[in-house]
């Protein structure tokens, strides 16, 4: 009974560990830069479009929790490393093995995608050791490897990626390093009391506020743009009619924070956050609708909504007793 009852634990830190509040996010991504390459492309190509940025996603979260392990028995002692109910080692081996994964498939389908998944891995590496405290680098650096997912997921269904994805790539760049820095100002100060020197503990909460916008302006101007550049691999309609939506959604978010008294409480900024969890997904899917596989839309975009937004609750109840939630955006 009590190795069932230990087992169980193991098993459930290691789902915590997965982040399933975020862990659906990357794949759609991949998928996107798949269909709006080739529509008819076949479903097994789609899946591993899916598939290999979400092992990347998870590998980051286990090296994220590896990495911060310090810090997080110092300021977020629940979760699964500092609580005890995963070994630092296990946490790096499960790290290792999911890039280790990830590349052997990728370079299976195409040997050329090695060139983004190097980048990709270095970047996320060197974000959860190094450049987390290094201001807006460590945020950019975050959002590199979804601008690399859009182009690898074109790379699954031909040999180089097609040219004009390029503005598509660099919108998902300017979001997710948006997105990031919205997840160091929940994690603000956790941070200044580990030492990490990020945006929002090294210049505060007004700097951290005009960086929002100007990144949502951003992303918002090149997703407004990129049918002109996208052409006939887009309907209009099936286009801005989702776009708006997540428009709206990450108004929504960015506005709470605007509106909030400074300092900005750790509370606003993780509802925040909650909302552009969802927002991303409604991003990352709708793409696949406006280049006309409406069907693979729904099929993939409203279970991951639902599961993402049910794992949101549910990790809140877990942490909401010990007055903390995981804020980590990726």
């Amino acid at each position: 009974m009590q190795d069932a009852k230990s087992i169980r634990i193991r098993l459930l830190a290691h789902v915590e560990a997965c982040r399933p509040d975020t862990m659906f996010y990357a794949g759609t991504i991949g998928l996107s830069g798949a269909i709006l390459t080739r529509p008819d492309a076949p479903a097994g190509l789609l899946f591993l479009a899916w598939f290999v940025p979400t092992l990347a996603w998870i590998a980051s979260l286990y090296g994220g929790d590896y990495f911060d392990r310090e810090l997080d028995g110092l300021t977020k002692p629940h979760r699964p490393i500092p609580s005890g109910r995963i070994r630092p080692v296990t946490a790096r081996n499960a790290m290792v093995f999911l890039i280790g994964a990830g590349m052997v498939l990728a370079v299976v389908v195409n040997p050329l995608t090695v060139l983004l998944a190097i980048p990709a891995t270095v970047f996320g590496i060197a974000y959860a050791r190094w450049l987390k405290g290094k201001g807006l680098w460590g945020n950019a650096s975050r959002g590199l490897p979804s601008a690399l997912t859009v182009l690898y997921g074109s790379m699954t269904v031909q040999p180089l990626p097609a040219p004009q994805l390029a503005a598509l790539s660099l919108m998902f760049w300017v979001h997710d390093s948006g997105s990031n820095l919205l997840g160091a100002l929940c994690d603000r100060d956790g941070d200044r009391r580990g030492g990490y020197l990020t945006y929002p503990v090294k210049y505060g909460d007004e700097a951290t506020v005009r960086g929002l916008v100007r990144f949502y302006v951003g992303w918002v101007v090149l997703a407004l743009l990129c049918p002109v550049v996208l052409g006939d691999r887009v309907d209009p309609v099936a286009y801005y009619v989702p776009l708006t939506v997540a428009i709206v959604l990450g108004w929504v978010s960015l506005y709470s924070v605007i509106r909030a008294p400074r300092p900005i409480d750790r509370a606003v900024s993780l509802r925040a956050h909650e909302i552009v969890v969802v927002e991303r997904i409604i991003l990352g899917t709708f793409l696949i609708a406006a280049a006309g596989r409406i069907e693979l839309a729904l099929v993939v975009g409203v279970p991951s909504i639902l599961l993402t937004a049910l794992a949101r609750r549910l990790m809140r109840r877990r942490y909401e007793p010990q007055g903390v939630v995981s804020g980590d955006s990726g």
